[in-house]
């Protein structure tokens, strides 16, 4: 952990005007304390390959490379028994100037062996975008003291959904990804991969725990947009997982939401409200939640974006 620690500090300090100071290194010590105790089953181990390097350490590859010209990802020691819904078991992406090669195995939950084999891996042309969905931003006790109250305290980076060079320069600019989310999209539709570059594993889907349901097919571009928005949103994992599983399956009544995701039904149900709240999704009758593709569009207009 200390190492980790280390590391941390090193890629925060590029920040032009950076925050680091007695302060905010006891936030990230703290930050990362909980983030290493999180009970989490990993899908597989990571190697990178970052404008022909090996590393083993994504940190370290962020502080050492100036720009990202191009990068591969190794998938190593699959967890065969792992939660593997809504993710496709990978051995290895290669990704430069947005555009990407994934090699991938089909996944059938009932005979997890066929995807070890390698005449079973896929060589797919895909599009890839990235956003850091969990992240860490130091304040020092000097900025902290300018707001009155730590609820006061506004989000100090806004992820958005972008290309890898673009996301590594943010990184370098003073963000520490916590976790980072990576869509691929096909000619078909998209599929994601959630990095924990902390500890430099592939962690599950935020629904890989979720029995199989009836997806809905969309369009590559719905993805896009879905993801977009979902990038920028500041919510908790818990809402935002939510509103991706009715992006899912496009309806779900407050009694499937607190099942699927096995929860109370009250939790469902004001976490529905929340959403709605938000524009997010609509009520369609008293105890059904539906996804608004036309609403979604029209929010991710006003959004940012890079590219």
């Amino acid at each position: 952990m200390n190492e980790v620690i280390k590391d941390a500090k090193k890629l925060l300090e590029l920040s032009p005007d950076h925050e680091i100071d007695e302060y905010a290194l006891e936030k990230l010590k703290n930050r990362l304390y909980r983030l290493n105790n999180r009970n989490i089953e990993y899908l597989a181990k990571i190697e990178y390959y970052i404008n022909g390097k090996g590393y083993d350490n994504l940190l370290r590859g962020f502080y050492e490379v100036d720009e990202l010209k191009k990068i591969k990802f190794k998938f190593l020691e699959p967890n065969i028994e792992g939660a593997w819904n809504f993710s496709k078991p990978t051995k290895e992406l290669k990704e430069k100037e947005g555009k990407g090669i994934c090699e991938t195995f089909d996944y059938d939950p009932t005979s997890l062996n066929n995807w070890l084999e390698s005449e079973h891996a896929d060589m797919e042309k895909v599009m890839v975008r990235a956003f850091v969905s969990d992240f860490y931003v130091p304040i020092s006790i000097l900025k902290k003291s300018q707001y009155h109250h730590a609820e006061e305290i506004p989000r100090q980076y806004d992820p958005v959904l972008m290309k890898l060079n673009d996301l590594w320069s943010d990184v370098r600019s003073g963000v520490l990804p916590m976790e980072i989310r990576f869509s691929l999209y096909t000619q078909t539709g998209r599929y994601s991969l959630v990095i924990d570059p902390i500890n430099n594993k592939m962690k599950p889907h935020p629904l890989g725990y979720v029995s199989s349901v009836d997806s809905v097919d969309r369009e590559p571009l719905d993805y896009m947009i879905f993801d977009k928005i979902l990038a920028y949103m500041e919510y908790s994992p818990l809402v935002k997982s939510i509103f991706e599983l009715l992006f899912e399956t496009e309806e779900m009544s407050i009694s499937d939401v607190a099942g699927r995701l096995n929860m109370d039904h009250n939790i469902a149900k004001n976490n529905l409200i929340s959403l709605e709240s938000g524009g997010f999704v609509e009520k369609k009758k008293e105890m059904y939640y539906r996804i608004n593709m036309d609403d979604l569009k029209k929010m991710a207009e006003d959004l940012p974006s890079l590219g």
